[in-house]
C-alpha cells in the first residue's frame, strides 16, 4: 500500500470513530465556489498561515483550512508566533483532512492529520492553542488536553509566558452568560463577574475575553481594583457606575452554549480562566 493510500484509510477510519467531525456541526456555505473536498481526502500543505489555519494543495486547487475545534491567539497577541511556529513545526509535507464543513469566510473546518498525528489536538496539548466549545466530537478530548495543558502551564498557559509574572488574587468568579430574556435585546443581562482577593491592583490594559477570534474587552487606563472588591463587566453600553464596567460590544459576548473567559494582564500572560 502507497503511503497516501495508507494516510486516506488511516483517515476514513478516523472519520467513523471519535476524531469524526459531529454530524451536526453547523455549515456556513460560502458565498463564492470553493474547492471540493471529500473528507478523509490528503494533500500538501503550502504554508501555514497562522496558529489555528494552513493552506493545502488537495490536487484540483488549494484550499484554506481552518482547524476545527481550537482557536490559536491572533496576529499580535501573545504566543500567535508560537502558535504558529509549532504548527510549522508539526507538518511534515502531506496532511489528511477530516472534515467537509466550511466557517463563514469559505474556510474548510476539519480535524488535520499528519500521519497518525492530530495536529489540532497537538496544539492544544502544547499550550499553543485552546479548545472552544464547537460541537464536534473531540471537543471533550480537546478539553481535557488543555486542562492538563493549563495544570503543568504548558506554552500559553505559563504565568509569564508573555512578560513578568503578575498578581494571582485576581480571579474570574462567575459569567451571566443567559441575559433575561434576548441576549442581544438586553445584552447588559449578561456580564462577567471579576473579583480581587489581594492587594489593590490597577488593572489599566488588562484584557478579558471569550474563546473567539473576536470578543475583547480592555480595561480603562486607571482602573485599580481594591482588596475585596469586585468589579462587573456588562457586555453593552451604559453610563459607568462604582463596581460595574460597560464593554460595549456589538451585541452579545458569551455564548449560551459554552464559552471560556479568560483574564490577560498588561502583557497578556493569563491570569485566570474560568470555562462556561
Amino acid at each position: 500500500m502507497t503511503g497516501c493510500a495508507a494516510l486516506l484509510v488511516l483517515a476514513l477510519a478516523a472519520a467513523c470513530s471519535t476524531n469524526g467531525v459531529s454530524p451536526t456541526e453547523p455549515v456556513n456555505v460560502p458565498s463564492t465556489p470553493v474547492v471540493t473536498i471529500a473528507s478523509g481526502s490528503s494533500g500538501v500543505v503550502v504554508d501555514v498561515i497562522d496558529g489555528d489555519s494552513l493552506r493545502v494543495d488537495v490536487g484540483n486547487g488549494v484550499d484554506e483550512v481552518r482547524l476545527l475545534g481550537i482557536n490559536a491567539p491572533e496576529a499580535g497577541e501573545c504566543w500567535s508566533n508560537e502558535a504558529r511556529d509549532a504548527l510549522e513545526r508539526m507538518v511534515t509535507g502531506v496532511v489528511t483532512l477530516v472534515g467537509d464543513g466550511r466557517d463563514q469566510f469559505g474556510r474548510l473546518l476539519a480535524q488535520v492529520y499528519d500521519g497518525a498525528d492530530n495536529l489540532n489536538l497537538r496544539l492544544v496539548e502544547e499550550g499553543a492553542a485552546i479548545a472552544t466549545s464547537t460541537e464536534q466530537t473531540m471537543a471533550l478530548a480537546f478539553q481535557s488536553a488543555e486542562e492538563a495543558a493549563y495544570t503543568s502551564a504548558a506554552g500559553l498557559w505559563s504565568q509569564s509566558a508573555c512578560g513578568p509574572a503578575g498578581p494571582t488574587e485576581i480571579s474570574i468568579h462567575d459569567v451571566v452568560f443567559d441575559a433575561p430574556g434576548d441576549d442581544e435585546e438586553n445584552p447588559n443581562g449578561e456580564y462577567a463577574v471579576i473579583g480581587n482577593d489581594g492587594e489593590p491592583v490597577d488593572l489599566s490594559g488588562w484584557v478579558l475575553r471569550d474563546e473567539s477570534s473576536t470578543h475583547r474587552f480592555r480595561f480603562p487606563k486607571g482602573f485599580v481594583l481594591g482588596r475585596g472588591e469586585v468589579v462587573l463587566i456588562r457586555s453593552g453600553c451604559g453610563e459607568e457606575v462604582p463596581g460595574e464596567l460597560y464593554w460595549c460590544a456589538d451585541g452579545a459576548v458569551w455564548s449560551n452554549g459554552g464559552d471560556m473567559a479568560l483574564l490577560l494582564d498588561q502583557y497578556g500572560n493569563v491570569v485566570a480562566r474560568l470555562r462556561i
